[in-house]
């Protein structure tokens, strides 16, 4: 009696646990009690400490308009899931904020006043699938200045930067101005009157690109001191800079400045450096005194980093003639070259650099150097006086010989900076920026401008050199919050395993596929040899020897086609056979197992009681 006693306040205190759970829950869910735990990997739904800080300081409100077709994504789990993540992210957003951000959900209905609204703010109708379902995915971040800064589309694969990119936005409109960059460069960046056309060229256009985000005020060369206010400044291949300007550039670094600095070993684009052979002829290196070196920050002028792995192929004369070949000294970098887990290089696709220098940090420097673009094992340093308007590609690649060493291109330096001047400022942690090449901010390296005859159509992208500047420039104003942010771990959970059974199925499948693909392309070679021997006057007519022939290499075709037919079968099945038994796994063997583990215990358990009772 006692133990069916025992057993039924077991069975009860569980029923009335497991309610009591559902019942917390719930009433967690409806008030605002501060009690949370996040067991994410990477905790997905913990907000950045800077992130934190930066909504809980708030001057004024900000609104987050988040448009999501909800029907339309109900069976595209990608998608779903991927909706899910943003709007848990955003009630988080507003939860931190005490209420400074409203979060609002909108439902663009096809012809509503939401789809409307979600056109008037530039969000992009995706096709979600191969049906043609379109779909929107997207936010507008409003401020109490009427500014609004827009996410056209949230892109489930970019996942990673999903703090990065709102909070940026909510910085962003949260400003009572537009941010301010000041530009040091000795480069032709701005538009110039040209003595010999008489007319003003145009300005670059990264500068232009510049100009439609930040307040930029260029700083002549000769200028004593730096603007008095400002955010960032962004000093691009500098030379000639007078002593005054130099020892402001140190006391503003000392002082905690945020700096973006375009060293160049080589600069190709160097306007006092270009001779008598045009643009590029020259290739002057970048100078900045004594600062980088005193700051701790070691780089070395008219020392170009080669790279044979990520060289762009250029047209070149060569002893054969004019020929296609790798130019070591030009790089076209991709993903695998640029760091990942930084949001604001991360984004990167591909970085086109001419003549690129190499970073280090300096033995004894207190700053912490984090690298931001690298070349590959492929690489070594060459002589900047190879390159230029009489470079020889091809001697560069006989000449080349790679050291096996990754070379920094790009990297942030952070930390107190030791001034090359005395100076009275206070020490502030400073946070800078450097990338060893100047010549990527040129048009022919990044931009192309469609056109018809004389009519201009626009300008074409072909590499993120512009989003390399703006990113960074962003990334910079933002304070604390965005440099302190790195990249989130997704919420979406690949089965790596189950895509690595994948590839071995389909590896052991694919040479077969190959071997029979070959057979079928010699057989028809070998089908239309016997036509050519029929004689010029029996073009219609084979003789008894070639149709025999003619007939078996057709029964080969037909033999081998429904070979790999099957072979293509067999991989379906097998890829099919494995999902069905990881479902039957995972469904019903496991739970079985962990069944019989309990079984096991309790039986062991009650087994040794009656064992103690007797």
């Amino acid at each position: 009696m006692k133990r069916v006693n025992k057993r039924s306040m077991a069975l009860l205190a569980s029923i009335f646990l497991f309610v009591g759970w559902i019942s917390l829950n719930a009433i967690l869910s409806t008030i605002a009690i501060p009690l949370r735990a996040d067991f994410t990997e990477g905790s997905l739904y913990t907000l950045s400490p800077g992130v934190r800080a930066m909504l809980q300081s708030l001057e004024e409100p900000v609104r987050i308009d988040f448009y999501y077709s909800q029907d339309a994504a109900k069976n595209i789990p990608v998608i779903s899931n991927h909706a899910l993540r943003v709007q848990e992210f955003l009630t988080e957003l507003s939860r931190v904020s005490g209420g400074r951000v409203e979060v609002n959900v909108i439902d663009p209905q096809p012809y509503s006043e939401g789809e409307d609204a979600a056109k008037g703010a530039g969000i992009s109708l995706i096709t979600a699938d191969g049906a043609g379902r379109q779909l929107m995915l997207g936010l507008v971040v409003s401020g109490a200045t009427d500014r609004r800064e827009g996410i056209p589309y949230l892109n489930p694969a970019e996942e990673a930067y999903l703090e990065y990119d709102i909070s940026r936005a909510i910085i962003s409109v949260s400003r009572q101005t537009r941010a301010r960059v000041a530009l040091i460069t000795s480069m032709p960046m701005d538009s110039s009157f040209e003595p010999r056309s008489q007319q003003m060229t145009p300005p670059w256009q990264i500068l232009a690109q510049l100009r439609t985000l930040f307040d930029v005020e260029v700083v002549a060369a000769n200028a004593e001191k730096l603007p008095a206010k400002f955010d960032v400044l962004v000093i691009a291949h500098p030379k000639g800079l007078g002593e005054p300007l130099l020892r402001a550039i140190d006391a503003y670094a000392v002082a905690g400045g945020r700096m973006l600095l375009f060293l160049d070993p080589y600069c190709e684009s160097d306007a006092q450096a270009v001779g008598p052979g045009g643009f590029g002829a020259g290739g002057g290196a970048s100078d900045l005194g004594n600062l980088p070196a005193a700051w701790g920050i070691q780089w070395n002028p008219g020392k170009v980093v080669a790279d044979r792995r990520y060289a762009q192929r250029v047209r070149a004369r060569t002893e054969g003639g004019l020929a296609t070949i790798e130019y070591v000294a030009w790089l076209l970098l991709p993903k695998d070259a640029i760091l990942k887990n930084d949001p604001a290089f991360g984004v990167l696709q591909t970085v086109v650099m001419l003549s690129a220098g190499s970073l280090q940090k300096s033995e004894g420097s207190t700053l912490e150097m984090t690298p931001l673009i690298e070349s590959s094992t492929d690489s070594m340093i060459i002589d900047g006086s190879k390159l230029g308007s009489f470079a020889d590609p091809a001697a560069l690649l006989r000449e080349f010989k790679p050291d096996n060493q990754h070379y920094v291109i790009g990297a942030r330096f952070a930390g107190q900076v030791k001034g090359a001047y005395p100076t009275e400022v206070a020490p502030a942690p400073a946070s800078i920026v450097v990338i060893a090449d100047a010549d990527l901010l040129r048009n022919e390296a990044w931009i192309q401008e469609e056109r018809i005859g004389a009519l201009s159509l626009g300008w074409r992208t072909f590499s993120d050199n512009g989003s390399l500047l703006v990113n960074a420039v962003e990334q910079l104003c933002g304070k604390n919050a965005l440099l302190s942010l790195k990249s989130r771990g997704g919420s979406q959970r690949p089965f790596d395993v189950v895509r690595e059974l994948q590839r071995q199925a389909e590896d052991r499948y694919r040479t077969k596929e190959e071997e029979l693909k070959a057979r079928i392309a010699q057989t028809q070679t070998r089908i239309n040899e016997l036509q050519k021997q029929k004689a010029p006057n029996q073009m219609l007519i084979l003789t008894s020897e070639q149709q025999a022939q003619l007939e078996s290499a057709q029964s080969e075709v037909v033999d081998a086609r429904k070979e790999l037919r099957q072979v293509q079968f067999s991989l379906r099945e097998e890829v099919e056979a494995l999902g069905h038994r990881l479902m039957l796994l995972n469904v019903v063997a496991w739970p079985i197992i962990v069944a019989v583990i309990a079984l096991g215990f309790g039986l062991r358990r009650n087994f040794w009681r009656r064992k103690v009772a007797a």
